[in-house]
């Protein structure tokens, strides 16, 4: 199943998206955009995701972690 990463500056805002084929490389470009975009105090949202066959996302992680 395809992996998303998805990148919001404003949490609710637009997305920038990306899509991979393997866990792996979907894991490395969530830490790349982590590190680059993951200030902490920020309004930023990252999240790596798996689409299921019917096309909805199971979140897998996600920065900051979601309030308790």
């Amino acid at each position: 199943m395809p992996y998303v990463v998805a990148l919001q500056f404003v949490p609710g805002g637009p997305r920038v998206t990306g899509t991979w084929n393997e866990e792996g490389p979907a894991d490395r470009r969530f830490l790349t955009w982590l590190g680059l975009y993951g200030v902490p105090g920020a309004a930023t949202v990252i999240a790596l995701a798996e689409r299921t066959p019917d096309g909805l996302e199971r979140l897998i992680r996600r920065w900051p972690e979601p309030a308790a």
